[in-house]
Order: C-alpha cells, then sequence, then structure tokens
C-alpha cells in the first residue's frame, strides 16, 4: 500500500545522528518513520540550500515518493523507511 504525506507531522533533523532528516507518512490507518540521510539530499538533488530542512522543503515530493516505493518494496524494518542514495537515484526535484 502507498504511503501518503503526513500533514500533521513536521520533518526535523534527527537528534541522534545530525545527519538525517526525519519526516512521517501514512499508510492510511498508521505512522510510518521515515529519515533521508542531509548528504544524500544534496548529492541527488542539487543541494544548494544551505538548510538541509529548506532543501527537504523543496524535495518533500520526490523524497516521500522515494519512501512509499520502499515502503512498498521493503515495508519498515524495525518501524522506519530508512532512504539512501540509491533511492533517490532516479528522482529530481
Amino acid at each position: 500500500m502507498p504511503l501518503s504525506h503526513n500533514r500533521f507531522d513536521d520533518p526535523h533533523i534527527d537528534r541522534a545522528t545530525s545527519e538525517h532528516i526525519r519526516f512521517s507518512m501514512t499508510d492510511g490507518q498508521r505512522i510510518v518513520a521515515g529519515r533521508v540521510p542531509i548528504a544524500a539530499l544534496r548529492a541527488r538533488l542539487g543541494g544548494d540550500a544551505a538548510d538541509p530542512l529548506v532543501l527537504y522543503g523543496r524535495c518533500r515530493e520526490v523524497v516521500e515518493a522515494a519512501a512509499s516505493r520502499r515502503f512498498d518494496r521493503d515495508g519498515a524494518p524495525d518501524a522506519m523507511v530508512d532512504l539512501d542514495s540509491d533511492d533517490l537515484a532516479d528522482a529530481r526535484a
């Protein structure tokens, strides 16, 4: 089942790593956590924004589409859709 945008949660920098943006989506019944490396956003989606949250905001739909594809393929091991650079390889912001 595809994931969709969770409009009730704001993305934020992962406090544990400081290297990821954390976000959440929904499968229609439950909230699904996600994270994407800031370096992957910059490398794959044209990271000219100094603020990683600004870059995420510009690329949110692309990141969420990649998260939905990954969720459909792999589910959410450890209750997390953990994106990597390869998930964003075909994405264009």
